[in-house]
């Protein structure tokens, strides 16, 4: 029937009152379809979750069918941007190394003497390394000598060596079942099982002892990272993902550039958990004085005059959290909840920018969640994030679909040239890509759903130009999208972390897996290098740092 309407229009030119009726119409078509595809969409992920509860009744399964999302369209836009032409598409670069192999034997393969013909003449030998691995148990025995003193009631032992002297396990072996856990994310049952194999005799209890408590250790080394990691760029990259802890929904903060990736496991992800995450600690503090009465005022809502004077009697002075919110307590009680929350946060975010403890982040590479503004000097927005809200739009009037896919090519132009600007900035370059942005969304095509979607494109310009001012900055956030989907990848394995301090362990041991990974470096060899306590490796902090300064 759409197409039959199509047909009539391009059979006479419409009168421009006609024509803006007709417009209107297909405008209602659109959002009726639209209606009834985000309602077959619920129908279909109802459906599925009633699926997954029946067959966890007959199987007892585990699952619930939360997982069932809403909608199973795919929004990516990969194939968008591979349809670019070559020389505006950055090729992928092969992340294989080829490092020199150490050699720990050599083998001679001669040739019989009996099968060579008689003018046979030796040449250069060829060289052939074959890889190869050696996994087998090794228990050693310790003889300690004991010696007792009557005088002073005491005993006296031989001391065992180094990565010895902890527990019924050696600090490789430890360093294997972190490895096993985090870079090969086997569930702990399956590190048991492997093991079994190789006659170790370890209890799953000792495994998920050896999983927390080892993590104690490594906190000296995640601070170190977070320190170096935020000292390497001038801006950072965030994310979070949904985690469970004692069953409980909580929130896995994401924080990474190039040479690291930092997790920090939350019960909340609102504004104050991110600048919890960004100086890395549970206990904020915040500051009141006229810097944040200004900010509340600019930024939040309009204060009160009772409020203001409440504020301003205060002075300038900082405060631990204990001391704050016993004086928010004492103002608000359960009342004005909107204001209690909007002064917590303007303190907490003063405090942040005069904080000396920790590198402040200027710039923050994010999607556009509330809880991610107002807290750096710049915001640069994901425009990946952005194109997917034009890859969810499903026009039936072919003039509409159309119109979309012909401005989905300007976008993703537009995109490329922002790509080749990174690669050699310039004052003009950069004037021109401004002028052409406000050109290209200023567009208006008559399909409504599009044309909404481009003004509030349009609205989000400075965070999307970022880049313009700061070349390094990356144009999408990918880096802490699959930083975050190495936890989705655990959730599948391990549910849940049974306890803050398990929550806490993976934090740490993600934290350094996933950057020694970015490092090239071994995690195992460092893990096992800091248990056995003869830190010959440098941390990881002075690796990040180095990588950084190579460029």
């Amino acid at each position: 029937m759409i197409e039959q309407v199509e047909l009539l229009l391009a059979e006479e030119e419409l009168s421009e009152r006609v024509e803006a009726a007709v417009r209107q119409l297909l405008n209602v078509v659109e959002a009726l379809s639209a209606d009834k595809r985000s309602l077959a969409d619920e129908v279909d992920r109802l459906r599925k979750q009633l699926q997954q509860k029946k067959r966890d009744k007959t199987t007892r399964g585990g699952g619930s069918g939360d997982n069932i999302q809403k909608g199973d369209s795919d929004h990516s836009s990969e194939e968008r941007r591979k349809k670019l032409p070559d020389q505006q598409r950055r090729q992928a670069q092969d992340r294989r190394t080829f490092k020199d192999l150490a050699i720990h034997a050599t083998v001679e393969c001669p040739v019989d003497p009996a099968t060579l013909p008689p003018d046979a003449v030796r040449l250069a030998d060829e060289i052939v390394v074959v890889q190869d691995i050696d996994i087998q148990p090794k228990n050693t025995q310790f003889q300690r000598q004991v010696f007792f003193s009557a005088a002073e009631g005491a005993f006296f032992r031989g001391p065992l060596p180094a990565g010895y002297d902890h527990g019924d396990f050696s600090a490789n072996l430890r360093a294997l079942i972190i490895a096993l856990k985090y870079c090969g994310n086997l569930s702990e049952p399956k590190i048991g099982e492997f093991l079994k194999n190789f006659d170790v005799q370890v209890s799953r209890g000792s495994i998920s002892n050896i999983l927390t408590a080892s993590a104690s250790d490594f906190e000296p080394d995640y601070q170190d990272v977070f320190l170096a990691g935020l000292a390497s760029t001038a801006y950072q990259q965030t994310d979070d993902t949904s985690a469970r802890v004692r069953g409980q929904f909580w929130h896995t903060h994401i924080l990474c550039n190039p040479f690291y990736t930092l997790y920090s496991t939350r019960p909340r992800k609102d504004r104050l958990a991110v600048l919890a995450v960004l100086q890395n600690t549970d206990d904020l503090r915040f500051r009141l004085g006229e810097e944040t009465l200004q900010l509340l005022q600019a930024e939040f809502l309009p204060i009160p005059e009772k409020w203001q004077q409440a504020l301003a009697a205060q002075g300038e002075m900082e405060l631990a959290s204990a001391e704050f919110q016993a004086l928010l307590d004492d103002w608000f009680g359960q009342r004005n909840q909107q204001l209690r929350t909007a002064v917590e946060q303007a303190a907490a975010m003063v405090f942040y920018r005069h904080q000396t403890a920790v590198p402040i982040v200027r710039t923050l590479v994010c999607d556009d969640a509330g809880q991610f503004k107002l807290l750096t000097d710049k915001l640069a927005l994901c425009w990946i994030h952005d194109a997917r809200h034009y890859e969810k739009l499903a026009p039936v009037v072919k003039r509409h679909a159309e119109a979309l896919a012909a401005f989905q090519d300007q976008y993703w132009q537009y995109y490329a040239a922002l790509q080749d600007y990174r690669a050699g900035p310039t004052e003009a370059w950069a004037t021109k890509l401004r002028a052409e942005f406000d050109a290209l969304f200023a567009t208006r095509t008559g399909y409504g759903a599009l044309d909404d979607r481009i003004a509030k494109t349009q609205a989000k310009r400075d965070a999307l130009l970022t880049v313009l001012d700061e070349p390094a900055v990356p144009l999408h956030n990918n880096a802490s999208e699959l930083g975050a989907r190495v936890s989705a990848r655990r959730r599948d394995v391990s549910l849940h972390s049974r306890s803050p301090r398990g929550a806490r362990a993976m934090d740490i041991f993600t934290t350094l897996v996933q950057t020694t990974k970015k490092l090239g470096l071994s995690a195992y060899a460092y893990v096992r290098d800091r248990l056995r306590g003869s830190l010959k490796l440098p941390t990881l902090g002075q690796s990040i740092l180095q990588a950084a300064a190579s460029g």
